[in-house]
């Protein structure tokens, strides 16, 4: 994310909108000092890229997901506790 000054921003304000407009994303700085951030409204991009850019979640390493085991069946009658046991065990539940 490129970060911008306070007076460049307030000088450049319409050409730093138009690339928000666009998707950027910006840091504002004080003095220096990270204050905010300047981005497209939320609605526009994925709850996932969100919180990644939040840096609340780590993006994942591999989107790839056919990799992935099949998903059990709701109706097994087991939790999910016993079901992962199960599963550690060897067991054929």
């Amino acid at each position: 994310m490129d970060q911008i000054g306070v007076r460049e921003l307030r000088h450049r304000l319409r050409h730093y909108l138009g690339r928000v407009d666009a998707g950027e994303r910006f840091e504002i700085t004080l003095f220096g000092r990270p204050v905010a951030q300047l981005a497209p409204p939320y609605a526009s991009r994925s709850i996932l890229a969100r919180l990644i850019d939040e840096g609340r979640v780590s993006a994942p390493a591999n989107p790839d997901t056919s990799a992935l085991p099949d998903t059990r069946s709701a109706i097994t009658g087991l939790t999910a506790t016993e079901a992962l046991l199960a599963e550690r065990r060897g067991d054929d539940r």
